[in-house]
């Protein structure tokens, strides 16, 4: 997989529907310390839902 815009938006949006759903953000499914792919995922992954959190956080 590229590590391009369209993978980190894919992923941002997967974090947020794992927010939707209750997860935490340590339940991040890619490995911080991993590979080069898996810490492209992981940075994305956590800002997506970082992102959901704060966009919840006004509701």
């Amino acid at each position: 997989m590229a590590l391009d815009r369209s993978t980190a938006l894919s992923v941002a949006v997967e974090a947020q529907k794992a927010a939707a759903d209750g997860e935490t953000i340590d339940d991040c499914p890619y490995n911080a310390d991993g590979g080069p792919e898996d810490r492209f995922k992981a940075r994305y992954w956590q800002l997506g839902f970082q992102a959901a959190a704060e966009g919840s956080a006004g509701r």
